[in-house]
């Protein structure tokens, strides 16, 4: 039974003492995954390069430190631009807890590989493996990598091909999750007409048409990369920002 004469203030300085020791104790022990680091690494060609102050604007409004790096015109299979060479240098120098990466297929402004031609087999084969590797080199610091799928570009071929690159991006094997594949950000659905398909204009909340596409079927307008970024930002935003899985 406690001494009802002694005071119960002597206490508190062990009390103190204990919660200094646990919230140290947690500070040590806490996974970096849960311990609040938020940093995102945006990569890609234009689509990303031309969003990128609605990127860095989101991205902060979120709480998250933004880095895009980005380049216009530049695909996975470019003999003079080294995406794997890059994406190693950002994941020593930035080391982000979470990479949004994002590539619709452009092959041949910055050199062709030997005997690949474009929306060939050995294309298609080529782009995986390179893929495969972004993928390898990206959450080998633990980062959590997401992989834009579309949006629908206004080009037939161009559509066929992009396509066939968004089930190369959802097939590739990622070590840290739970499907063993990666996990994707659909810019499909918010740049579709509403029976599907490619559209250059989504309706804003009254109804009225609002122009999301650039006249060259791929780009973006002003309204269109906000969307772009938006849909970026709001899917990390809501998902897992550094692998948790064992």
């Amino acid at each position: 039974m406690r001494d009802p004469d002694r005071p119960r203030t002597r206490m508190w300085p062990w009390v103190a003492v204990c919660v200094v020791v646990a919230a140290v104790v947690a500070t040590l022990v806490v996974p970096k995954a849960l311990a609040g680091h938020r940093k995102v690494l945006v990569i890609g060609d234009s689509l990303s390069a031309q969003s990128t102050p609605a990127f860095d604007a989101d991205l902060q409004a979120k709480g998250f430190t933004p880095e895009v790096h980005a380049l216009s015109g530049t695909g996975l299979l470019d003999t003079q631009t080294n995406w794997a060479a890059l994406a190693a240098e950002l994941v020593k120098s930035f080391d982000p807890d979470v990479v949004s990466v994002e590539f619709i297929g452009n092959y041949g402004l910055f050199g062709e590989r030997p005997g690949v031609a474009p929306h060939s087999p050995q294309f298609y084969a080529a782009w995986a493996q390179a893929a495969q590797q972004l993928e390898n080199v990206l959450t080998s610091r633990g980062a959590q990598v997401y992989w834009v799928i579309g949006p629908p570009v206004a080009q037939a071929q161009g559509e066929q091909e992009l396509v066939q690159l968004d089930h190369i991006y959802e097939s590739l094997h990622a070590p840290d999750t739970p499907s063993g594949h990666p996990l994707t950000i659909d810019e499909v659905t918010p740049f579709s007409a509403p029976g599907g398909g490619y559209t250059g204009s989504v309706p804003d909340p009254g109804g009225a048409p609002v122009p999301v596409r650039a006249p060259d079927g791929t780009h973006f307008t002003q309204a269109g990369f906000e969307r772009f970024a938006a849909v970026v930002t709001q899917t990390i935003a809501h998902g897992p920002t550094r692998s948790t899985f064992p």
